[in-house]
């Protein structure tokens, strides 16, 4: 197909994808002087390609002085094989502590960053997205949680280790000398399970470099003080006995959680409630210090009963809150776990929850002798989003509050709000609160009490801001291009914008057309906004075949989803790469449908509606019409598959086919390492109240389960199926060999490829090309076959 575009730009490749740079965490420090970023190298460049580690192993770290800033600059000098991540800054802003992890080792270190001078230290500190662990006690000592022998997290270890452990099992099982067994129970034997080696609370000096071990045993998350006196620590405990046939949820806990206070300047431990179960979100301080607010239940409660407790420290004394007709509402956080959401308005308690004369409504509550006061009558839409110290701001649809204080809004009519985060670890310090709304080519920033500044930029752009810092009144933003290069900025509150930092420049003359909405009419009538992506025009007028990129339950807005621009990288159904391949791309909305025990779910009428409406704007060629899913889109392309024949070939990769068989296989590493975490309950609740929400379990309802089940319905199945599958993936690689094997009895058109080494998402360059290189000719054969196109 002959492509015309504008002169010098050229189409998004599949090298480019692998060449990608990015952000990530971006911060100031407490005392303003610093902005710190983690830059994120390019994506083939890696020191090695393990999924759970891939973002630390590409992060390098840059630093700018804000007292005289320029052009960011390396923190430390630059080391192909060593990743670098922020862990934290000093509460003077004079240091920061960082993680370095280099091949399998992972160490702590200190850089002092006047003068980049670095120290680091035989500790392995725990690390994770989701949870606290580290926190600087004074300027010179910090508390952290972190495993013995200066073994690396899990999270930052379990794919490499687990593949070496695996092949010592195998040799050691061939040499016949030792049992290699791994032993796990249910009901009265649940207690057999391998546990997890325990964690270590420690604090540091990192002038003298000596470590004191204040407590052990399975701790989750750290949250200090406000004081920096205690440390709160959630720990794991006892295994939580399943003895129900009912649905079960997907953030359902396999073990209960207690709470350990810890005093940092002795060691002492202190736990306030026994028998208290919490959920996974850490407990919340109050301004002072004295005093902790956190959630429990007991025994078989489910979360809905229980409620706030409060724990005063220096009595050791913990007492429940009087709810005065409040009802906590659980959130599901992350799709992963259920939490509660909790604050304080100086020495009063918040939770987020709903009355019984106001069942409809959610608001924050302040809890009290005196009973219940709502903050949020005044606000149209509360979030369980709180953020601030003594006097919490609460976000809402382009809006912030300020609770306690007035009634008017600190910013209405933004187009988003935020509460940006600085290296400061006491609340009050961390609040800064921006709002911003696009104006043209560019943004404007308003920051309540510093007034409005602007900030300019390409009219198809997209700008956010993603720092701030209050001691110099600037704000740090982040300016994607459509092309993907994306730029690092300094906005002052007076003067010109500073570019810092550029990533992916190679993609400037990359050629990408704007998305367009879809807007058409659902099976039931419903009208949604799908986004087509095109291809430069064709210079002989030929329509492009479409490829349709489908993930059930999600319904795209009115602007176009930010995944997909250039620069994102992601190596599965990547959009920019299928397009600079010469296709049309759909992203169909499709909301959540109810699962019956008659019929599968009706994806393809879902997709098919939106497939219809890109023809009738002439944007596709309808005889070469193709489908790529992944993960739950792979679920979703192979039920499309026995639904319709539309379709010249389809390809579904990291799906799930079969949805009992599903439940019962454990992810590889659980299989070796179970005391880790087993899948049993979240994929048991994935499939009973999460994406599929087939409402039931297949031993009381095995009809829904095979209604809606792919594998069961291959007899159905008439467009040629690529299927990709790999040995790491917690998407069972045998779910791809099932429905291949179905499909290979009847002699049927299919192709079974399988990855070695590889989990959910591939990471090794060297596959990612030859995947893309199978699915461009998987597409390109079976389209030639409908003949030739026409205008």
């Amino acid at each position: 197909m002959a492509i015309a575009g504008p002169l010098g730009a050229r189409p998004y490749s599949v090298d480019d994808m692998l060449k990608t740079e990015a952000f990530s965490k971006i911060e100031t420090s407490p005392d303003g002087r610093w902005l710190v970023f983690e830059r994120l190298m390019p994506f083939e460049a890696a020191a090695r390609f393990d999924l759970d580690a891939m973002d630390v192993l590409r992060s390098r770290l840059y630093v700018v002085d804000l007292a005289d800033p320029a052009e960011a600059k390396p923190l430390l000098p630059l080391d192909r094989d060593a990743g670098m991540v922020m862990l934290g800054f000093s509460p003077d802003g004079k240091r920061l502590a960082i993680g370095r992890l280099d091949r399998q080792h992972w160490t702590l270190g200190v850089v002092t960053l006047a003068s980049g001078a670095a120290r680091w230290f035989k500790v392995a500190p725990d690390t994770s997205e989701f949870r606290p662990t580290l926190a600087w006690v004074s300027d010179t000592q910090v508390v952290m949680l972190a495993q013995a022998n200066a073994t690396p997290p899990w999270v930052l270890r379990r794919d490499a280790e687990d593949r070496a452990e695996v092949a010592r099992l195998w040799a050691l099982a061939q040499a016949g000398q030792v049992p290699t067994v791994t032993a796990i129970g249910s009901g009265h034997d649940a207690v057999v399970l391998p546990p997890a080696p325990p964690v270590r609370l420690l604090r540091l000096d990192v002038t003298t470099g000596i470590t004191r071990l204040l407590a052990q045993g399975d701790f989750e998350t750290l949250r200090l003080s406000p004081d920096r006196r205690h440390v709160a620590l959630t720990e794991q405990a006892e295994l939580i006995r399943v003895t129900t046939t009912a649905p079960i949820r997907q953030s359902d806990d396999l073990r209960r959680r207690r709470l350990r206070i810890v005093d940092v300047t002795n060691g002492r431990v202190w736990s306030p409630c026994a028998v208290c179960d919490l959920p996974f979100d850490p407990p919340v301080w109050s301004p002072r210090g004295d005093r902790l607010l956190f959630f429990a239940r007991h025994g078989a409660q489910a979360w809905s009963a229980g409620r706030p407790w409060v724990a005063q420290v220096e009595a050791q004394r913990a007492r429940p809150v009087a709810l005065s007709g409040v009802r906590p509402e659980v959130i599901m956080r992350r799709g992963a776990y259920d939490a509660v959401a909790l604050g304080w308005l100086g020495a009063r308690p918040l939770l987020f929850g709903r009355t019984i004369s106001k069942p409809a409504r959610v608001d924050w509550y302040a809890l009290g002798a005196s009973g219940a006061t709502i903050l949020t009558a005044n606000v149209a839409a509360p979030t369980a989003t709180l953020a601030g110290g003594s006097a919490p701001i609460v976000l809402a649809a382009g809006a912030a509050w300020r609770l306690g204080r007035r009634k008017a809004p600190l910013l209405t009519g933004m187009d988003g709000v935020a509460v940006l985060p600085t290296g400061a670890q006491r609340p009050e310090q961390s609040a800064v609160l921006l709002g911003w709304r696009q104006a043209g080519g560019g943004i404007v920033i308003d920051r309540p009490g510093s007034g409005i500044r602007r900030f300019a930029a390409g009219a198809d752009d997209v700008v956010r801001p993603a720092a701030a810092s209050s001691q110099n009144d600037l704000v740090v933003v982040q300016d994607i291009e459509a092309n993907g290069v994306a730029h690092l900025a300094i906005v002052p509150k007076a003067g010109p914008p500073l570019t810092v930092a550029t990533i992916n420049a190679r993609l400037a003359d990359v050629s990408q057309r704007a998305p367009v909405p879809v807007r058409h009419h659902l099976p039931g009538g419903e009208t949604v906004t799908s986004w087509l992506y095109r291809p430069a025009a064709a210079a002989d007028n030929v329509k492009p075949p479409l490829i349709v990129v489908p993930y059930a339950g999600t319904v795209y807005g009115d602007e176009p989803p930010g995944l997909w621009n250039p620069g994102v990288g992601r190596t599965y159904t990547n959009v920019p790469a299928l397009v600079g391949h010469g296709y049309a791309v759909l992203l169909p909305s499709m909301p959540a449908l109810a699962a019956t025990d008659h019929a599968p779910f009706d994806f393809a009428g879902q997709i098919l509606s939106a497939v219809d409406a890109v023809i009738a704007r002439g944007e596709a060629d309808p005889a070469r019409l193709g489908l790529w899913g992944h993960s739950y889109g792979g679920y979703t392309g192979a039920s499309v598959a026995t639904e319709t024949d539309r379709f010249k070939a389809i390809i579904v990769s990291s799906g799930i086919y079969d949805l009992t068989s599903f439940q019962g296989t454990f992810a590889p590493t659980a299989r070796r390492s179970p005391g880790y975490g087993l899948g049993i309950l979240p994929w048991a609740g994935w499939t009973e109240t999460g994406q599929p929400g087939l409402g039931a379990t297949p031993s009381t309802n095995p009809a829904r389960y095979v209604a809606n089940s792919p594998v069961y319905h291959t007899d159905r199945i008439t467009t040629p199926l690529l299927i990709m599958a790999a040995d790491r993936d917690f998407t069972p690689l045998q779910q791809g060999e099932q429905l291949f094997s179905a499909l290979y009895r009847q002699g049927k058109d299919a192709e079974l490829v399988s990855y070695w080494g590889e989990n959910h998402v591939l990471m090794s360059p060297a596959n990612v090309r030859d995947a893309y290189a199978r699915a461009f000719a998987w597409f390109d054969r079976h389209f030639a076959r409908a003949g030739t196109p026409k205008p």
